[in-house]
Formats: structure tokens, C-alpha cells, sequence
């Protein structure tokens, strides 16, 4: 049997990703969707994540990159002298070098996920802003905080490709093998941004197992329009997924 979990990124980024996202739930094939905090629509996001724990999942999106300043006030091999988390390319590169303290790593992930807790949000998983989370320093320093929490569910790193990409592909597979004896579908794939025909081909490229593939709706920039549109006006993508017999699911159901 083929389930699918289509998961919003960024939910809470600011207002207009906020009510694409909300329009992405309510035209029904949105299932789940991860919580930024510190954002200007967080309390939005925490809100919508209170009143609808019943139907939809809502996880952590942990971010620790691209100049958002530290929830926990200090983590300092993560940040710039500026006190703000690096740009995404940057941080990777330190990441994949381990050249990240595990412990800044871990204090920052509490504060974030205590923040969703403590604004009521049933918190069901766990990903990461830029995918950093696939790391293996990243998820070292998350799982023991995830087992503290009483969580197993993350992202695991893709597995699915809407287009061969060979060199990620590699990486992905060696990053997977730190991700062992956590919970976690069994695809995910990412669209690539510039790709407004991966709706169409989605059913048939769905294997057997669980797959969640991610999106990160808005109308104002060009990409994200591109990723909310068929799930906003969700007919086609709908009646696809019948055809193809996928059941759409979320993270505490599949």
C-alpha cells in the first residue's frame, strides 16, 4: 500500500506563508506541517496547531541557520561574530566537518521545541530549516534531546527524487546511516523549486511504504507559489492519488 504525508515547511515564516499554508490544509491534501519559532507568524501557526492536533500533525522545524538569532541566547560555534546563526552553505559545511558543538546543538533544539510545547502545539516530529538536522553531528545532538522529550519521529534525509540526482543521492545515503533506530517514513523527497509539473508526476513515482514529501507554501515569491498551487487548488492532484490508490496520512497515524 502507497500512504502519503505531505508536510508544510516554514509554517509560521510570516503572513503569507502562514495563510498559503492554512489554504494548503483546508483544501484537504495538506496533512502536517512543521513550526518555525521566533518567526512573526508563529503564535499564528501555534494557534492553528492547538485548534486542529485532531486531523492534522504539527512537528518542530529546528533551524539553526541564515541570521535568525539563537532562541536559547547562546550557542557560539553556531553563530557568527554578529551573534546569528551562519548562512545555510556555510553551517553545512561545518555541520558535515563536525565542527558544530553537540551541546550548543542540543540546548538550542530544547529551547525551540519547548517553546511549541509551552504555546500548547502537540509536537508529533521533528525536521530542520535547509535540511541541516541530516547532519551527523545535527542528529547525534537531537536524538538524545528527542529521547528526553519522548519523541522518535524525524525526517529522515531524501530518499526520493522527483529528477536522479546522484551526487546528493550519495550524501544522503551516508548521512541515513546515523538515523538508525529513529522512527521515519520510508521516502522523502523535496521539489526542487523551479519544478511547477511535480504534482503531476507525483502519483506515479509514490512506491510502496510510506513516502512525505515536502513543500513550503506562499503566494508572494515565485517558488513557493509553485509548491502550494496544486495542493491549494487540489483537484487534479486529488483525483490522481484516487486513481493511484495513495492514501494520504500524517506522522502519529501511518
Amino acid at each position: 500500500m502507497r500512504k502519503l504525508i505531505i508536510n508544510a515547511d516554514d509554517f509560521g515564516w510570516d503572513d503569507d506563508t502562514y495563510h498559503a499554508t492554512v489554504a494548503c490544509f483546508e483544501a484537504g491534501l495538506l496533512t502536517s506541517a512543521t513550526i518555525m519559532t521566533g518567526r512573526p507568524a508563529s503564535a499564528q501557526a501555534f494557534e492553528y496547531a492547538r485548534r486542529n492536533r485532531k486531523r492534522c500533525s504539527f512537528g518542530l522545524h529546528f533551524n539553526m541557520v541564515d541570521g535568525h538569532p539563537p532562541l536559547a541566547g547562546s550557542a557560539p560555534s553556531l553563530c557568527t561574530r554578529g551573534r546569528v546563526f551562519r548562512e545555510s552553505n556555510r553551517q553545512r559545511v561545518r555541520a558535515l566537518a563536525w565542527m558544530l558543538s553537540e551541546e550548543d546543538i542540543a540546548r538550542e533544539f530544547r529551547h525551540q521545541l519547548e517553546e511549541l510545547r509551552d504555546n500548547g502545539v502537540h509536537v508529533t516530529h521533528v525536521d530542520s530549516h535547509g535540511h541541516l538536522h541530516k547532519f551527523p553531528v545535527v542528529i547525534s545532538a537531537l536524538r538524545r534531546e528527542m529521547a528526553r522529550a519522548g519523541l522518535d519521529w524525524v525526517r529522515r534525509p531524501q530518499n526520493f527524487y522527483f529528477a536522479a540526482n546522484p551526487r546528493q543521492a550519495v550524501m544522503n545515503n551516508y548521512c541515513h546511516l546515523y538515523f538508525a533506530g529513529l522512527r521515519h517514513t520510508h521516502y522523502y523527497g523535496a521539489i526542487n523549486h523551479d519544478d511547477d509539473g511535480w504534482a503531476a508526476r507525483l502519483p506515479d513515482l509514490l512506491r510502496d511504504g510510506v513516502t512525505e514529501i515536502s513543500v513550503h507554501p506562499g503566494y508572494a515569491e515565485s517558488w513557493r507559489k509553485c509548491e502550494a498551487e496544486p495542493l491549494i487548488d487540489a483537484g487534479d492532484l486529488r483525483a490522481a492519488l484516487a486513481r493511484n490508490g495513495v492514501q494520504l496520512t500524517r506522522y502519529g497515524q501511518s
